[in-house]
């Protein structure tokens, strides 16, 4: 995603993951609808204080053990793919947010 911009999601997002029948391959069974932001555009967003859930590789959190961020106030918002091997977003759970004009 471009800076300053978003999208919603209407496929599943995260974990938990489920085998598929047909591919027989993981995939991802977490929430429909998730809003999808740059990685950069998560202000005032902190690191889940469970460690676990900030897993990663060499240069970021990987978000495969689901929501890895906080709001200010310890509220579970969103997770934030950062890893040099993944596309580069931040998603926010719908659940956790609402749309405000």
């Amino acid at each position: 995603m471009s800076p300053g911009t978003f999208a919603v999601d209407p496929d599943p997002s995260g974990p938990p993951y489920v085998l598929d029948r047909s591919s027989r391959l993981l995939v991802e069974s977490g929430p429909r609808g998730t809003i999808v932001l740059n990685a950069c555009d998560g202000l005032g967003l902190e690191e889940h204080p469970d460690t676990a859930m900030r897993r990663g590789y060499c240069c970021g959190m990987d978000g495969e053990w689901g929501p890895n961020l906080v709001c200010a106030c310890g509220t579970v918002i969103a997770t934030v793919y950062s890893d040099c091997y993944q596309v580069q977003e931040l998603r926010l759970q719908p659940d956790a947010v609402e749309r405000c004009l």
